[in-house]
């Protein structure tokens, strides 16, 4: 069962990083991002993270060769929509090609946002969200369902992918 964030968020100011919210939904998670990305100019850079080695394909960081349009962008992550928010072998990261602003959708089911701040937080208030803690429980688990191992397969071969090993900071699955 996933955890239930409390469909919260919280602005953390600029620090050792970036000024960026942390939004942690409890439900619908890819339609948000997707109202998100409408608050972005296109074309997007995706960069889909894969840290499990549940089929043949290599952990590592696989970016779309190609920008998406939000045309491209929205039937891809609709198709996927269940895959996204139900299985934890991943991370989705979409940025704007045209400005510094990212979407960072992570394994914990939360959204990490950057660049677009005030437009952001008029998304989230709209879709329900409120200003308050957002936590990961601990201990917890992330899973690979072999029930998703296809649809792992059929996102990867949408379009063309360049592939990069994993960062530090990728966060492996547990």
């Amino acid at each position: 069962m996933a955890h239930a964030h409390g469909h919260a968020f919280r602005l953390e100011p600029e620090g050792p990083g970036p000024a960026r919210i942390v939004a942690a939904p409890d439900r619908d998670q890819v339609g948000l991002l997707l109202e998100l990305a409408r608050a972005l100019p296109e074309p997007f850079v995706v960069v889909y993270v894969l840290l499990s080695m549940r089929t043949l394909r290599p952990p590592g960081r696989y970016e779309a060769v190609h920008p998406l349009s939000h045309a491209q962008l929205e039937p891809l992550l609709s198709r996927f929509r269940a895959y996204l928010e139900q299985d934890g072998r991943h991370h989705l990261w979409i940025g704007s090609a045209a400005e510094p602003s990212t979407l960072v959708y992570d394994q914990h089911q939360v959204l990490f946002l950057y660049g677009r701040l005030d437009a952001y937080q008029a998304v989230l208030r709209a879709a329900g969200l409120v200003e308050g803690p957002v936590t990961v429980p601990e201990p917890h688990r992330h899973e690979a369902h072999e029930a998703f191992d296809a649809d792992e397969h059929a996102l990867l071969g949408t379009q063309a992918w360049t592939w990069n090993p994993l960062e530090p900071e990728d966060e492996e699955l547990d």
